[in-house]
């Protein structure tokens, strides 16, 4: 995926409901996707990191005191803000009418057009993503293979499940849990993380990059490899 904008995520929630509502109309390689999906923007959230751009409403009065600003997402949160202002110095204006009678926006307009003293300015900014910073976050993409589950024994199977649960950044590496198994990155780790990874899923990962693969698929209804031992469940 090569999109993480709000339009995408959208898309995204969708599929995720689709496989969970039926999950039998999707391949491994569709399941695959939309876990790797999943992933990219949970890394991006975790972060703090907004993956798309908004509009703020953004408002300026200039006043004998100096000068007031204001901030909303949308223009009647805006125009709330500066009407609360108006009412608060309606007697400033000759306007008999009450305040709290009319809606926001007809009392700053009421309240500007009548005190020459006073201005309103207001304007709509857009506010880009930090896409330098959202760069390292892309999903991963590349070859996966699917192997058997038999190939890890219970307590990695054990410590995956661990690992699935929790957050991110406790995470040696981001794994992803799916209805049959595991989706594991093979890429080489450093060293602290390696430290904590046990023997047979670093075999796996050696498996896998040394025949092309990005990631693993581990499936309970996979086949076996030679290569790799297998255990008794």
């Amino acid at each position: 995926m090569s999109d993480i904008g709000i339009r995408a995520l959208a898309q995204l929630l969708a599929r995720a409901r689709a496989a969970i509502e039926t999950p039998a109309d999707l391949d491994d390689a569709a399941r695959a996707a939309v876990i790797e999906d999943i992933a990219a923007f949970e890394d991006c959230l975790a972060r703090g990191l907004i993956p798309w751009g908004f509009d703020i409403h953004i408002g300026s009065i200039d006043h004998k005191h100096g000068t007031n600003h204001y901030a909303a997402l949308t223009q009647k949160a805006l125009m709330a803000e500066v009407a609360e202002y108006c009412r608060e110095w309606w007697s400033d204006i000759e306007d008999g009418r009450d305040p709290a009678t009319l809606d926001d926006q007809t009392i700053a307009d009421i309240y500007f057009d009548d005190h020459p003293s006073e201005n309103l300015k207001t304007d709509r900014v857009h506010i880009d993503p930090l896409l330098a910073d959202m760069q390292t976050l892309g999903p991963e993409t590349g070859h996966y293979c699917v192997i058997a589950t038999a190939h890890l024994s219970t307590a990695t199977a054990a410590m995956l499940d661990e690992w699935c649960a929790a957050a991110t950044s406790d995470r040696p590496i981001n794994v992803a849990s799916t209805i049959y198994g595991w989706f594991v990155p093979a890429r080489e780790v450093d060293e602290p993380a390696q430290a904590k990874l046990p023997a047979d899923l670093l075999a796996a990962m050696r498996f896998a990059r040394a025949h092309g693969f990005d990631h693993i698929l581990f499936d309970c209804d996979a086949g076996s490899v030679e290569a790799l031992p297998k255990h008794d469940w």
